[in-house]
């Protein structure tokens, strides 16, 4: 095997597992928090996909400013489905503590509602948006050349990744997530409104995948049957990295893209996929916690 290629491929894998850490940071803090599987993850960055296109062909804004839309659009989306939908569940249940079966069968609708909805209403069709700029490239060296907008897309990934973390340990309400994820009881005897704090939670995780769908709208098409596949991708990754770490998602992703990227070298870009269910097992055998996971 040429050392330089492998070098390009795995500096792609990067550039790519960057991407899926900060789609699946998403799941690990609705999961860190309320313990909830979010079986939609992939359908809301399906919609979150799908804004910045529309608000492209519609008014010709360029994808990285309608973040200033999807993003918002999406917390409020997720806000309003944890509240009206996921949050009755716990009242119904003993002692609040909400069933993961009854969570994922209900989010599992949720995204199927979803997905068909953007089938009846947009087609099957793959649809892309065509910038200026998305075919141009930076040489590192004579041999490797990387994408600007998937290389603005792996920056961007690492920055959400630090702010979001930043967010949680420096303010208010991010200490008050971080205290419900620890212990849902103690926080509520302190003060802490514990629904509230599950409604923001469960908004952030999807205003997350408003951020990461316009940027890759600019190199990734959009069609409604894209939710299960980089749902499959952002429950592996959690679970590489660790669930409820959201540094370690960025780790499990690019875990996940480096072997992909190797894999789909060698065999089909789908047969790749297998690999990653190979190292899922593996880790899951010898790490149950995740790489960066803690033993409770």
């Amino acid at each position: 095997m040429d050392p330089i290629f492998l070098g390009i491929w795995v500096v792609n894998g990067i550039v790519v597992g960057g991407l899926y850490g900060a789609i699946a940071i998403g799941l690990s803090l609705i999961f860190g928090v309320m313990r909830v599987i979010n079986f939609a993850h992939g359908s809301f960055l399906m919609v979150g996909l799908f804004i910045p296109y529309w608000l492209w062909q519609l008014f010709k804004i360029n994808p990285y400013v309608s973040v200033l839309v999807a993003a918002p659009a999406l917390f409020v989306l997720g806000y309003a489905i944890q509240a009206i939908l996921i949050a009755p569940l716990y009242k119904r249940e003993r002692a609040m503590v909400l069933e993961p079966i009854s969570a994922l069968m209900l989010t599992a609708g949720v995204g199927l509602i979803m997905d068909n909805v953007a089938f009846m209403i947009f087609g099957p069709d793959f649809r892309g948006v065509t910038l200026d700029f998305a075919s141009k490239a930076f040489w590192i060296g004579e041999t490797l050349n990387i994408n600007y907008t998937r290389f603005t897309a792996f920056l961007v990934s690492l920055a959400l990744t630090a702010l979001l973390s930043l967010f949680l340990v420096r303010t208010d309400l991010g200490r008050a997530i971080r205290s419900t994820a620890q212990n849902r009881d103690a926080a509520a005897l302190c003060g802490i409104n514990v629904m509230r704090i599950y409604n923001v939670t469960f908004g952030l995780g999807c205003a997350v995948l408003g951020v990461v769908g316009c940027l890759m709208i600019p190199f990734y098409p959009v069609s409604p049957s894209i939710g299960l596949a980089f749902g499959i991708r952002s429950f592996i990754t959690v679970v590489l990295g660790g669930i409820g770490s959201i540094p370690g998602c960025i780790l499990g992703g690019l875990v996940l893209g480096i072997v992909e990227s190797v894999a789909a070298q060698f065999v089909t870009a789908t047969s790749a996929s297998i690999f990653s269910f190979v190292i899922f097992i593996l880790v899951l055998f010898f790490r149950p916690t995740g790489l960066l996971g803690m033993k409770v």
